[in-house]
């Protein structure tokens, strides 16, 4: 009986599996971009990163707000504390005991910034840091969604290559057929199969390279979207460039000023300036308003009902002034000035990167339309000739060569265009993400 359960629980668990195995998904690119936004990993750790900044900025407003503390103690007096009198008061200069042997105390300790040059720089610097953060955020979906552009068409283009090797070894294994009952019929002869069988074990081989890239392609486009490995993923969109892929309208001026990069950079410069300020906070006093509020009792028994408790209480103003600290704020407003030095060199060198990086996209990009524009009519005309190969090939006027010849140029021409199709739609994806716009 036992045995019968087991069975039984480990066939749930199997078929468990193999539905799990067999789960999938059909996505459009626009259903890609919009899972990678709510799964990828690199965006929800910036969200949270973002998050964090939120509460460094309510902590920063805190700061100007009062401080109300309790306590409360109980201190048995072992050796009790002396007072020494002089000897007008007749007690000849001898110690004399104070308190008794409990002492109890419970406080009410008030405090309220009223000037702090720090509290205002803090908070500066906090919004400078949440700016900072979402800007980070920004970019790290651009980012994603970049390259979930280019991992959806990878996959795409990786699937169509298969399909045309497939295509390649279907024709290679009919001709070959095609031979072989010519060969019966003593129009070809042996060597005519063996060059078949070549181009059909060459087409084989070419397929396995093709179908070998699929798995890489398509785990690259899971881990984007935050898929599971198991999952099989259907793409729905077409390769062909769209008309929206076309439009290149952004100036330099207008990608230096969107750029997400360029942005943070300039950040960093308004948050070292921040840091200046905050280092030089230091030199300033600080006004605090103080209360406290006590209530106490002190007796040499335990009998707290019977106990006197008195209560203190105090306002005021407490003022620090820094005198000097041996150049320590000194040394840190240098090394702020120093941050702020390298926040601005590191921009202007970026700045300069980023120009010439739009200037080698748009070349690209020009130059990668020309040749998929240029390898789709070579594709064409190699389909042609093919036909026209096979048309003479069945004829009897044209050679087995002929035809070989005619169907490695087309498949070579369409394995261009399709490369061709893939540049150019790196580069526009690159130019989407450098310009700092994601047009979906």
């Amino acid at each position: 009986m036992k045995s019968y359960h087991i069975l039984i629980i480990l066939f749930v668990f199997s078929l468990g599996q193999q539905i799990k195995a067999q789960e999938q998904v059909t996505l459009t690119l626009d259903d890609a971009i919009n899972l990678a936004k709510q799964q990828n990993i690199d965006i929800s750790i910036s969200q949270k990163q973002f998050e964090i900044s939120e509460f460094a900025l309510k902590e920063s407003k805190g700061n100007f707000l009062p401080k109300l503390s309790a306590s409360a103690n109980y201190n048995r007096n072992i050796d009790r504390q002396v007072i020494f009198l002089p000897n007008g008061f007749g007690m000849s200069g001898a110690a004399t005991e104070l308190g008794s042997d409990n002492d109890y105390r419970a406080s009410l300790n008030l405090s309220m910034p009223l000037f702090s040059k720090y509290n205002f720089v803090n908070k500066q610097f906090s919004e400078n840091r949440l700016d900072f953060q979402q800007e980070v955020s920004r970019g790290t979906e651009q980012s994603i969604v970049n390259t979930t552009k280019k991992a959806y068409f990878n996959y795409l283009i990786a699937q169509e290559v298969v399909m045309v090797q497939q295509h390649r070894l279907n024709n290679a294994s009919e001709t070959l057929k095609d031979i072989k009952k010519r060969v019966k019929q003593g129009i070809l002869t042996e060597f005519d199969i063996t060059s078949a069988r070549v181009q059909v074990a060459n087409a084989t081989t070419n397929l396995l390279e093709a179908k070998n890239s699929i798995v890489p392609a398509a785990n690259v486009l899971k881990l984007v979207l935050g898929l599971s490995p198991d999952t099989n993923v259907q793409l729905t969109d077409s390769i062909s460039i769209l008309e929206k892929e076309l439009l290149m309208n952004e100036s330099i001026k207008s990608m230096l000023k969107n750029n997400s990069r360029l942005k943070q950079l300039e950040l960093d410069i308004s948050i070292a300036e921040t840091q200046i300020k905050m280092a030089e906070s230091a030199y300033y006093p600080n006004v605090d308003f103080v209360g406290n509020y006590v209530y106490q009792a002190q007796a040499d028994d335990f009998e707290v009902s019977n106990y006197d408790w008195v209560h203190t209480s105090l306002v005021g103003l407490q003022v620090n002034i820094p005198i000097f600290n041996g150049t320590v704020t000194n040394n840190k407003v240098q090394q702020a000035k120093i941050s702020k030095d390298i926040a601005e060199k590191e921009k202007a060198y970026a700045t300069d990167q980023y120009r010439m990086r739009y200037q080698e996209i748009m070349t690209n990009l020009n130059f990668s339309l020309q040749k998929t524009e240029v390898q789709k009519e070579n594709m064409e005309l190699t389909a042609e000739a093919l036909a026209l190969a096979k048309k003479r090939y069945n004829l009897g006027v044209g050679t087995f060569l002929e035809v070989n010849d005619a169907e490695l140029s087309y498949t070579q021409s369409r394995l261009s265009w399709l490369q061709a199709i893939s540049n150019y739609k790196n580069a526009f994806y690159d130019y989407q993400l450098l310009i700092g716009n994601d047009l979906n």
